[in-house]
């Protein structure tokens, strides 16, 4: 088992793991069963009832000992290659070990570096497109090397005191020994839980709609982002990137790490990303940022030892 960044507390940091009651695995279970049966997503929008009952916590969090089909977590049953199977078929996660508030990152920077990790990882989804072949060490390269990207940026910007927007990013980035020109640009927005009949897009449509013109981008909701993708890889499918995530619900108490969800479906990508946001109320705006990756020449490709 993977360990994740921590902070020190005189008392230490205990783990606590929490089980789900019969009544709120029923509904869970109920609501996957459900997103499993819809075939068209067309007219359709992501509901707040996914988020009840609001106690219970995501199926792929690490406070639970045993994934929402009830088998036991961190043994070769519920192992693919380095992912944990979250729902057979259907969903995967992957955890590294390194968080942006880890006390060896610059302190002027240090927790900040979301959007700089995002658009990394963006950059590696469009190298390494075997997302099955992903491992916690190349989350956590993407943490080191996205610091780097966002320290950079704030370098050039000389915005120290600030998080930084998309618009302050370097056009450049790198990750290992490989170069990188990103560009991120604002192509759809509206508010989560819209409904089909509203003017505003709902988070359903503007994923939609993102998916049939790009393959890579960032999701921005709340002062929170994630980066977000599709692979057409045989082992591929559709992806959410988060390093934001620290202490309850995913983590150990004064815990966080990166993680990659892995859904064979863009419904259950929008479940995800939905629980992910654990937005509880309506006309909470959104915003989704493609990220255009174009590989620089005149790299040699060397990767992380035991990396794709």
């Amino acid at each position: 088992r993977r360990g994740f960044t921590s902070c020190p507390r005189e008392t230490g940091v205990t783990w606590k793991m929490r089980k789900m009651g019969s009544e709120e695995c029923a509904s869970t279970g109920a609501i996957l069963r459900q997103l499993e049966q819809t075939a068209l997503l067309s007219g359709r929008s992501e509901s707040v009832t996914w988020l009840t009952p609001s106690n219970c916590l995501p199926i792929w969090s690490r406070r639970l000992g045993r994934n929402v089909e009830g088998c036991q977590r961190h043994c070769d049953a519920t192992r693919s290659q380095n992912f944990d199977v979250e729902l057979t078929g259907r969903l995967w996660s992957l955890w590294g070990g390194l968080h942006p508030r880890a006390p060896w990152f610059d302190g002027k920077v240090r927790g900040r570096q979301t959007l700089g990790c995002c658009v990394v990882a963006c950059c590696v989804a469009c190298t390494f497109r075997h997302l099955g072949e992903w491992s916690g060490k190349l989350l956590d390269a993407i943490v080191v090397n996205g610091d780097r990207y966002y320290r950079a940026s704030v370098e050039q910007s000389q915005r120290w005191d600030l998080h930084l927007g998309v618009d302050d990013m370097c056009s450049e980035c790198e990750f290992q020994d490989l170069r990188y020109l990103v560009q991120l640009e604002l192509v759809a927005f509206g508010h989560v839980y819209s409904s089909p009949a509203s003017t505003e897009m709902s988070l359903l449509e503007g994923l939609n709609y993102f998916f049939t013109r790009f393959q890579f981008g960032v999701l921005e909701c709340q002062g929170r982002r994630f980066s977000f993708g599709h692979s057409s890889s045989r082992d591929g499918g559709y992806f959410l990137f988060d390093c934001s995530a620290w202490d309850e619900p995913l983590f150990p108490d004064d815990m966080g790490a990166s993680y990659l969800l892995l859904a064979k479906q863009l419904q259950m990508l929008l479940y995800c990303v939905v629980v992910t946001l654990n937005v509880r109320r309506r006309n909470v705006e959104f915003r989704l940022y493609n990220v255009d990756v174009a590989r620089l020449p005149g790299d040699d490709r060397k990767c992380i030892e035991g990396e794709p």
